[in-house]
């Protein structure tokens, strides 16, 4: 089964949650041709994991959060993250990045530190969304960006080349490159949010401290909220998962009032 073929079995999926649908039809769709009328999901990326939320609506637009793995894991991860951000509230999307050592490939993918690539994969995932938006119901003022280790670094890059794609970026101990912020004084994120954790993965001696992290943010206009990661109540993966959701949710509930 092809790429294409396995997003068309999703859309299936889908469907057979609607009435009207049972499960031998959907059995039988699954191996006839698509009818012309019936679309199809052709993704620019191969290495894309998807998370749909328990009793999905279809009627509901859903937040969706982009989950961007650090260096040495994959996008299987979104898997085991989603279900401690929340199984009913997000639908999730995840991307592997594209460098690998060959001297040890089972230690996972890697990001690259380039803007180049960063406006290049912006475009894959922008495509992506919409490809996606075919099957799924996504609240496109509601894309969120989350990320630990380098993947913060590639959230920051991607939300300052795109700030009217995203709602904003959640950043757990962020491991951040000195050229992520070059074009930060071009840019205004008055309506954006950014969760910051204070604590980074970088080294001691990098000058990329959480200072200057926080100080390049908040020179942008954000709605900044901090959290620390070191703390004894987020020391967790899961609890700092769950604030990641409250986040989120205090977002939906500050929109709806306005």
């Amino acid at each position: 089964m092809d790429y294409t073929q396995r997003l068309k079995w999703i859309e299936n999926g889908f469907n057979a949650d609607r009435p009207g649908l049972s499960p031998s039809l959907l059995e039988d769709r699954m191996t006839e041709p698509p009818a012309p009328s019936e679309s199809l999901i052709k993704l620019p990326l191969k290495h894309v994991a998807l998370f749909r939320p328990e009793h999905y609506e279809p009627g509901y637009a859903y937040p969706l959060v982009i989950w961007l793995h650090p260096d040495g894991d994959s996008e299987h991860a979104l898997h085991e993250i989603m279900p401690q951000i929340s199984t009913r509230n997000y639908l999730g999307l995840s991307f592997r990045a594209p460098a690998i050592n060959p001297k040890a490939p089972e230690k996972g993918y890697y990001w690259p530190d380039s803007h180049l690539f960063v406006k290049q994969f912006a475009n894959q995932l922008q495509q992506t969304v919409q490809e996606l938006t075919k099957v799924l119901h996504i609240h496109e003022q509601r894309i969120y960006l989350a990320g630990t280790g380098t993947g913060c670094s590639v959230a920051t890059k991607l939300l300052l080349q795109m700030p009217h794609y995203f709602a904003g970026a959640a950043l757990f101990k962020g491991r951040f490159g000195k050229t992520d912020f070059q074009n930060v004084s071009s840019v205004k994120l008055k309506n954006k949010r950014i969760l910051l954790d204070h604590s980074l993965a970088n080294a001691p001696d990098d000058p990329v401290s959480a200072s200057l992290v926080a100080r390049m943010w908040q020179s942008t206009g954000v709605q900044m909220q901090s959290v620390n990661s070191l703390k004894a109540e987020l020391s967790h993966e899961s609890e700092l998962m769950a604030a990641l959701n409250r986040w989120i949710m205090e977002g939906v509930s500050t929109a709806r009032l306005v």
